[in-house]
């Protein structure tokens, strides 16, 4: 899931390839040191410390987040697409309000589309899933025309960025290797409430919070990351404010087994316009987001999918994302 803009009066952004290539190093690493990013990009570290001050004054950067594997702590994820029918401005207020205020909820995201909303939820048992449901239906009794249920099942691909906005050098791949088995205590948990809406703190702020030392805090980190827990830190940014628009794809491909998983891996990993791509059980069994700057690349997208499943597409929605109310990526209050 991605953040988006929610200043509507937030002016165009234009940005150079130094820009572009900051902008790809802080996404894959936002706790980087801004030494490194002064020698891969050719600029000075003071240098980089103001653009990358300018693009948070400007809004370019809305913050800095830490994603957590919450499938860790035994959490399931959901995600859930609602159309709704004879909804003005004041109702879809009242629902979005009532539907944030839920713990459960990590994302409320609004589209132009097939569908109106995309609900990221999350339940530890069918039972509490049942009854989230419930609690969300509720929330929108009287408008809701549908809606489509998906399990996620399998992360594809998950980025900050698509390989169409990396200026030269495209990241190389990470390799899978064996993660590392991790018991979480309390003061782990103090230090993801803490990184979740703040990637970016520095260790002796978190030390000072935690009560442990700097030493002790980058050691958990590292043990966070190695264990998969944390998987990576990475800058807000506002997509709109650079001309780019984010798409959500819901596709059904038939008897998706084993043969066709892996063709759809290499496709996902390898198309220029796709950042985050997951398995899911429902009426359609991928989802996946774009992110573009030309309708002209969605088509592009959209077309080179169908040639590679050319008889196997039973099924297909594309939504343009317009507003995104909530994501949270650590649900600190239900722990």
């Amino acid at each position: 899931m991605k953040f988006l803009q929610t200043i509507s009066e937030l002016k165009r952004i234009k940005i150079d390839l130094k820009d572009k290539k900051i902008l790809s190093l802080i996404s894959d690493n936002s706790r980087v040191p801004l030494t490194q990013i002064a020698k891969k990009v050719g600029l000075s570290r003071d240098s980089i410390n103001y653009r990358i001050k300018n693009y948070e004054k400007k809004g370019l950067i809305q913050g800095y987040r830490t994603v957590v594997d919450i499938s860790k702590f035994g959490y399931n994820n959901y995600h859930i697409f609602i159309r709704l029918n004879n909804l003005d401005k004041e109702a879809e207020k009242r629902i979005i309000s009532r539907l944030s205020k839920h713990a459960f909820i990590r994302s409320i995201i609004k589209f132009n589309g097939g569908f109106d909303f995309e609900i990221a939820l999350i339940a530890k048992t069918i039972q509490d899933f049942d009854t989230e449901i419930s609690l969300i239906l509720k929330d929108c009794s009287g408008f809701i025309q549908s809606y489509e249920i998906l399990t996620l099942t399998k992360t594809y691909l998950s980025k900050a960025l698509p390989l169409s906005f990396y200026p030269t050098e495209i990241p190389a791949k990470i390799s899978s290797k064996e993660k590392k088995e991790l018991k979480t205590d309390e003061k782990d948990i103090k230090i993801l409430k803490l990184i979740s809406e703040d990637a970016t703190l520095p260790l002796y702020r978190i030390a000072n919070k935690v009560n442990l030392s700097a030493d002790s805090i980058a050691y958990r980190l590292k043990n966070m990351k190695d264990s998969g827990l944390i998987i990576k830190f990475f800058p807000v940014i506002n997509f709109s404010a650079l001309c780019y628009n984010m798409y959500a794809i819901l596709v059904n491909i038939h008897e998706l087994n084993e043969e066709k998983e892996k063709v759809l891996k290499e496709f996902i990993e390898t198309d220029k316009n796709i950042f985050w791509a997951v398995k899911t059980i429902g009426r359609f069994n991928l989802l996946f987001y774009i992110l573009v700057n030309k309708i002209e690349d969605l088509q592009e997208t959209l077309v080179n999918l169908r040639n590679t499943f050319p008889k196997s597409i039973t099924n297909y929605e594309s939504l343009i994302a317009d507003e995104q109310f909530k994501y949270v990526y650590f649900p600190s209050d239900l722990f």
